[in-house]
């Protein structure tokens, strides 16, 4: 999906705010009572941030 212009700081506030999603879910996964789909859970949404985090460096780059 192509994004608009951003206005402002817009980028800027997107990647940080995908960079703490990651970065909450990488000091969560150590913990040891994380039932499985917990754990699955917090994997697949920091891979989407992950992810988005990449659309966004690539789209802002652009």
């Amino acid at each position: 999906m192509p994004y608009e212009p951003a206005v402002g700081g817009a980028f800027a506030f997107l990647i940080e705010s995908q960079r703490r999603v990651i970065s909450h879910c990488e000091r969560l996964l150590p913990a040891s009572d994380l039932t499985s789909e917990d754990r699955a859970r917090l994997m697949r949404l920091r891979n989407d941030a992950e992810a988005q985090l990449a659309r966004l460096t690539y789209a802002e780059a652009a």
